[in-house]
């Protein structure tokens, strides 16, 4: 029987080991690197694999959860405002993404509607793990033009991540909250949807900033991203 090496002996016994230890002290920052890179590349070839062309897409991220159904009707809504055709093909076709987010407060406000005694209890696991599947898909540069609650747009605005509406609009929409922001529910887009409407009152559309990886690093989508964006909020 071999035995098996202990701690002690197994820079003596095993070389390969050792090289391996060498290697992952020396490269292991450009290793990690190397890991982000694909997993970011990854998410972007899944988000496109499998689904109709897309003119523009379009994310909502925060406590409302639609149907699919209800997807399918604001889907609907939106291609009946998207200002063109963008790629040509004589449809126009909105890609809608939504994660369920909730703050620590919103699950808690939850629980209550769950039951009026407040002994329901949520599994806060899935609403990490959204969190973290919102936060992965930012990553990817994918879209540009968000719907968020106020707790997620906030973080936004201070990563530095948002387009000043000034340098979109030559007069600010009267739904204009302030620098980045615009009220969804003061615009006539929500005031005349039966869909976008179901999404609470604080709801705030804004618009990303290009980034270096997925489509709001192309100018041309970006470009059609923000002239969607523009009349999502016009008055």
């Amino acid at each position: 029987m071999k035995e098996k090496y202990t701690e002690s002996d197994i820079h003596i016994k095993s070389p390969f080991l050792q090289k391996l230890d060498n290697f992952w002290f020396y490269y292991k920052i450009p290793v990690i690197v190397a890991l982000v890179v694909v997993l970011i590349l990854s998410v972007c070839i899944a988000q496109s694999c499998g689904k109709e062309k897309e003119d523009v897409t379009v994310m909502y991220a925060g406590p409302y959860l639609y149907t699919s159904t209800a997807l399918e009707g604001v889907r609907a809504e939106l291609n009946l405002v998207m200002p063109a055709d963008f790629d040509g093909n004589g449809e126009k076709y909105t890609n809608i993404v939504t994660y369920n987010v909730m703050t620590e407060e919103q699950i808690l406000e939850y629980e209550k509607k769950l039951n009026s005694d407040g002994s329901a209890i949520v599994d806060r696991s899935y609403f990490s793990n959204q969190l973290q599947t919102y936060n992965n898909y930012m990553l990817t540069g994918e879209c540009a033009i968000l719907m968020l609650d106020p707790s997620l747009y906030y973080k936004l605005v201070e990563a530095g991540r948002l387009k000043k509406l000034s340098a979109v609009f030559a007069e600010l929409p009267s739904s204009a909250m302030d620098e980045y922001g615009i009220r969804l529910s003061d615009t006539p887009l929500y005031k005349n949807s039966e869909k976008l409407s179901m999404l609470p009152e604080d709801t705030v559309l804004c618009l990303c900033l290009p980034y270096v990886f997925g489509n709001s690093g192309n100018e041309k989508a970006y470009s059609n991203m923000t002239a969607m964006f523009v009349a999502m909020a016009k008055d």
